[in-house]
């Protein structure tokens, strides 16, 4: 049995990973670890710290007077955001304790008591909804919860409506903390969420005008939302009213230990309902602990703008607060983010890659692909550093920093210092790009909601890209065979296998499936789902996804998910939905243009500018989607990239559907609330252009405009 790429266990590159010797067992690798962590376990600096509430009181401790978290207030006569107001810790301290005792009496006088001998798990807590987009009051209505051991469950700002009614019914939400735009919402669905008793609005009904959600709303209108919620018989608050009740009559906290829950957050639902993943505060709290080993960062100043509802963000929220950091809510619109960080002038920042792609494309289209003089600087600017970067001599440069890229780093408003990817894999030339562009640090992590996103992480030093770096300290990760995909642990150079995480971050189960629970575990490892492998420098990569496997008609297994990866880097995708059957030898896709970079694209390749000389003659993006010229173009420049990526033949692409409608949450019901795409949802809303395009284009010759047959063609 190999337990390493060529070299005896114990193998540990520049501090990288290290193999626990005499681990490895039949059918599964050895042990990985962090290099500097190697019996598994951490110097605590924090154990005074066991749960998120005990967190929160830490932070209040260190420096009450101090900065905490920031939000920018809305001019309604400017249309413009102002600059960033802070609130002071002890200000969020007195909040989260009147705030808290209120909500102990509105669960008193509201909610039902469930009996602590329920066969629902963790019976004894009561769990506390919260439902809008990243600020302030989102963060502090959960350490409220938390102050009477409530658990979170968080609802995406973006979630549909049945979505929504799911997640409340199932997890049995009473009260819900929202934004007021949320209360329509909620009330509409009141009829089918019987469970539904409270709802705290975080816009105060006296107040309007403080961000753009809460304009629609005047006196009037708020009146009616609350004759509608008492003839639904909800009773309906606002913030304000709930700590102002709280503080006349302050109850003692009743914090929670260490082993109960902290919150359910619920997964995207690709393929069916959400699930909810169960997490403890030990689990979280090890999680921050473990993160600021692993990304160690003093005093960070934070800009936060992906979903709280996320554990990747709420992860990385609570590793700020135990680092001293301060906390910057963005303005709520993801396109504005370089606005909100131009006025907060964050110190670190975390994205996911679909943001990175659009921050690559302006920043190179104003740099490296720009005019005259100023181009040829910046490519012989960025030339330069990438070599340096390649020579492992860092991502700065004394001259070419000075005189270009400086000038770039105000686009993040010109301290930036950190940046972390996640949630899914990020091109190697986009993250070097940045790198040398933006003269900072970027890792990569990987996690999953069952890990609380906590898994690995590349090195702070770390120059290369194309993989997801090295185990977070005291984190354990090993491979499994899984021979149906030919992914074995005694593969030469290197070991590869399906991933297995196990640690204090795993989560205990799903809520209310211990099927689901029991699938998600082999013995005490948490089951990923992702293929891996040990590179020969230490450093972990995902090669592939053992869900979405199809079988094509010669026999060969496809992922389909890490082809759809693969196909998005091209920089003129937006969405692509890759399919194929076991009656089929080839793969058909549903892509969506990029409109940014495939319309000034796409009409030279139509031809559109020529025939528009004498007349200002546009096509639109719908046009050029059923241009078959363009489609055409557009299928040799996918099949291109699948070459370079240096895929097998039967996972080039064969035949497109260009689809000008983007992949959406609400409109068309393809996305979930985390973007990934419900690939059953999108089978059933394309069936009849698939079944043309690929899978009985030969049987019946038919062909629907925007796709183009390629099926005879060699890849």
């Amino acid at each position: 049995m190999r337990e390493s790429c060529g070299r005896p266990s114990g193998f540990s590159t520049m501090g990288q990973s290290y193999l626990v010797p005499n681990t490895a067992e039949p059918g599964y690798s050895a042990i990985i670890r962090h290099g500097k962590y190697r019996d598994g376990s951490f110097k605590d600096e924090y154990s005074h710290v066991t749960t998120l509430y005990e967190l929160f009181q830490h932070v209040v401790a260190e420096d009450p007077e101090k900065p905490f978290i920031g939000s920018r207030k809305y001019n309604t006569v400017t249309k413009k955001f102002g600059d960033y107001e802070w609130t002071k810790i002890s200000e969020a301290a007195k909040l989260v304790d009147e705030f808290g005792s209120g909500l102990d009496q509105i669960y008193h006088k509201y909610v039902p008591e469930v009996s602590e001998d329920s066969e629902l798990p963790y019976s004894h807590q009561q769990a506390l909804g919260i439902y809008s987009i990243n600020r302030a009051e989102w963060l502090l209505s959960e350490f409220a919860g938390f102050r009477s051991s409530k658990y979170s469950v968080a609802l995406y700002d973006t979630l549909g409506a049945e979505s929504v009614e799911y997640i409340v019914q199932h997890a049995g939400v009473a009260v819900i903390v929202c934004s007021i735009d949320k209360v329509p919402r909620l009330l509409k669905l009141k009829h089918k969420l019987p469970v539904l008793k409270v709802i705290i609005s975080m816009d105060l009904f006296t107040e309007h005008g403080k961000n753009p959600g809460s304009l629609p709303f005047t006196v009037n209108s708020i009146r009616v939302l609350q004759e509608w919620a008492e003839a639904q018989g909800v009773a309906l608050f606002d913030i304000a009213q709930v700590t102002e009740m709280g503080a006349a009559a302050l109850i003692p906290p009743t914090p929670p230990r260490p082993q109960d829950l902290c919150t359910i957050c619920y997964t995207s639902g690709t393929t069916g309902d959400p699930k909810g993943a169960m997490a403890t505060h030990e689990s979280y709290v090890y999680s921050a602990k473990t993160g600021s080993l692993a990304v160690p960062f003093k005093s960070p100043v934070y800009l936060s703008f992906l979903p709280l509802a996320h554990c990747f963000e709420r992860n990385v929220v609570y590793v700020g607060m135990l680092l001293g950091g301060r906390i910057g809510f963005y303005s709520g619109d993801v396109l504005s983010i370089s606005d909100d960080a131009q006025a907060l002038r964050p110190t670190s920042m975390i994205g996911v890659p679909r943001l990175f792609n659009r921050i690559y494309d302006r920043i190179a289209a104003a740099t490296i692909y720009a005019p005259g003089i100023g181009g040829v600087i910046a490519r012989t600017a960025i030339r330069q550093k990438l070599e340096r970067l390649n020579a492992n001599q860092g991502f700065q440069h004394p001259f070419w920093d000075r005189v270009v890229c400086n000038k770039i780093r105000q686009f993040f408003g010109g301290r930036l210092e950190l940046l972390i990817s996640g949630s899914a894999p990020i091109d190697g030339k986009v993250l070097n790009f940045l790198r040398v562009a933006l003269a900072t640090t970027i890792v990569e992590g990987y996690g999953s909601t069952e890990g609380n996103s906590a898994a690995t992480v590349s090195a702070m030093d770390e120059n290369t890209a194309d993989h997801i770096g090295i185990p977070y300290p005291a984190v354990d990760i090993r491979f499994r065979d899984v021979p149906e995909m030919n992914y074995l642990t005694t593969d030469l150079p290197c070991p590869r296998g399906e991933l297995l995480v196990r640690g204090k971050n795993v989560f205990v189960g799903y809520y209310k499936d211990a099927e689901k629970t029991k699938a998600a575990f082999d013995g005490d490892w948490l089951v990923t789902g992702d293929i891996g492998q040990l590179k020969e420098d230490g450093n972990l990569q995902i090669i592939d996804r053992r869900k979405n496997i199809l079988k094509l008609s010669q026999g060969e297994y496809v992922a389909v998910e890490h082809l759809e990866t693969v196909y998005s880097r091209h920089k003129l995708i937006q969405n692509i939905f890759v399919h194929g059957d076991s009656l089929q030898s080839t793969l058909v896709a549903v892509v969506v243009p990029d409109p940014e970079t495939f319309l000034p694209w796409a009409r030279k390749i139509s031809g559109a500018e020529i025939h528009s000389k004498d007349k200002d003659v546009h096509l639109s993006l719908e046009d050029l989607c059923n241009d078959k010229h363009v489609v055409g173009a557009l299928l040799v420049e996918l099949r291109k990239l699948g070459r370079e990526a240096n895929l097998q033949g039967f996972e080039i692409i064969r035949e497109i559907y260009c689809e000008p409608v983007p992949f959406d949450i609400e409109t068309n019901g393809l996305l979930t609330s985390t973007f990934k795409l419900k690939r059953n949802v999108a089978k059933d809303y394309y069936r009849q252009i698939l079944s043309h395009a690929g899978l009985e284009a030969n049987r019946i010759g038919h062909k629907i405009p925007c796709v183009l047959d390629m099926t005879s063609a060699n890849p």
